[in-house]
């Protein structure tokens, strides 16, 4: 699709820190947010996702070999911006802060 281009060139995604599985009660009831200077952009939850977690790594295992430590993009909640130079982004998962980027 044409959006392909326009988000996946080299290091167009931010990866922050894994956290274990065990960290979460339920991962159908994760709250994502994202920030930009301090500014909530963004805000989810796993529970609005078209399809549950399980459900994707079942899927695409049917087409590629996942192993530990591979990463499957799902979308993007409501909130999309864009960012300029200068910028502080973050990312938190239930309250726990998984980057802290500046754009350059």
């Amino acid at each position: 699709m044409p959006w392909e281009k326009a988000k996946a060139f080299d290091h167009s995604a931010i990866i922050g820190s894994f956290l274990p599985k065990k960290s979460f009660s339920s991962l159908e009831n994760i709250n994502f947010e994202l920030r930009n200077n301090s500014t909530v952009l963004q805000t989810g939850n796993t529970s609005l996702m078209l399809w549950k977690i399980d459900e994707i790594i079942a899927y695409v295992s049917q087409f590629f070999t996942l192993k530990k430590g591979d990463v499957i993009f799902t979308g993007t909640p409501k909130g999309v911006a864009a960012v300029k130079s200068g910028d502080v982004l973050e990312g938190y998962l239930e309250n726990n802060q998984v980057f802290k980027i500046q754009v350059k």
